[in-house]
């Protein structure tokens, strides 16, 4: 036997296992779930925080839930020769993304991290407390982004607030990204058509937003009648995910330079920054 330094991926298995063992344990006992986290979930949350944002491995963009992952994933994807900062053509013509889209698994890193499965009301709150969960971290990290992409409408207005209350900027939508603090940015959609507020859907092409399937036709809101519509699930993963290859992804372009140039502003300031 010898000892040797362990790895954060070793850690986070080990962190994982003890963390799925006391999951188990609650669900199956009489006992009411607790609100307040054990000091097992708050040291597994403390290590999540750090791997994931504070010490990422490469540019991260939190979406406000899965479907947006599928649109961007795809977009990314269909125009990497244009955005090398975001993915890779390799030599067998495989898209390899160079930033990572953080997914909104049903799984003990959405519930610890508190996320779950995304949202504006979610994302502020990450904003909100972000400087103070990572104030306590003594060790390198910081060297790549955080990036919060979100919808810039009437549901965006939450984040907008608390960008202002914490980086003390007033944003109206209008600008290509926000330094909030530290290694966090933010990035809205693009205002489209006279400056009008825009969600990510409305970068699709009108002819993929009028798919039909089973029937029934796309309605992006929240409220819609379920048997003369579908909503963003189904169109992520029935129509965007199946037909991406040949979908028009164009409308994204300027999202998508937005993100490059948050990204390349915080890779600019890490290298200023270096002694």
């Amino acid at each position: 036997m010898e000892e040797r330094q362990g790895t954060l991926n070793e850690l986070h298995g080990m962190l994982g296992f003890i963390d799925s063992i006391e999951v188990y344990n609650r669900t199956h006992t009489s006992d009411s779930p607790s609100e307040k986290r054990s000091s097992r979930e708050r040291v597994y949350r403390e290590f999540l925080i750090f791997s994931t944002f504070y010490a990422a491995k490469m540019p991260v963009v939190i979406c406000e839930g899965q479907t947006d992952n599928v649109y961007l994933t795809h977009a990314i994807r269909r125009l990497a020769a244009e955005f090398p900062d975001l993915a890779e053509v390799m030599p067998d013509k495989k898209i390899k993304l160079k930033v990572r889209l953080y997914k909104y698994p049903r799984s003990s890193t959405a519930r610890l991290l508190g996320l779950k499965d995304g949202g504006s009301a979610l994302l502020s709150k990450f904003i909100g407390t972000y400087k103070k969960e990572i104030s306590h971290f003594a060790a390198p990290g910081l060297t790549n982004p955080v990036v919060i992409l979100y919808d810039n409408d009437s549901g965006g207005d939450g984040i907008k607030k608390t960008i202002r209350d914490v980086a003390k900027v007033v944003t109206a939508g209008t600008d290509q990204f926000v330094h909030v603090l530290k290694n966090l940015y933010a990035v809205a959609t693009p205002l489209v058509e006279d400056a009008k507020p825009s969600t990510i859907e409305d970068f699709f092409d009108a002819s993929i937003k009028a798919t039909v399937v089973d029937g029934k036709t796309f309605n992006p809101g929240k409220d819609f009648e379920a048997d003369k519509h579908y909503g963003k699930v189904v169109f992520a993963h029935k129509v965007v995910r199946p037909k991406a290859d040949t979908i028009d992804f164009t409308g994204f372009r300027p999202l998508l330079t937005n993100l490059v140039a948050a990204i390349n502003k915080h890779k600019a300031a890490v290298i200023s920054a270096a002694p």
